[in-house]
């Protein structure tokens, strides 16, 4: 199953624990944010959310974000 990544990046701090953590390195540090830079590597294994220290990591199934985004867009 192929996941979504976001980080929210009035959260994030840069500390790149989300990178250390990361077995599959979705996360690329760019002017001190984190960004899921490789999505198609995600497993979904959550090691990223554990590890952030703001909470700052949201990952969700991508056959989930359809119907989702549907709803919210009216």
């Amino acid at each position: 199953m192929k996941y979504k990544v976001y980080v929210d990046q009035m959260k994030c701090i840069g500390c790149a624990q989300c990178y250390a953590v990361c077995p599959n390195k979705v996360f690329m540090i760019i002017n001190k944010k984190s960004i899921p830079q490789y999505m198609d590597n995600c497993v979904g294994c959550r090691a990223c959310i554990v590890r952030c220290p703001t909470a700052a990591i949201t990952i969700m199934p991508r056959d989930l974000e359809a119907p989702y985004a549907k709803f919210y867009a009216t």
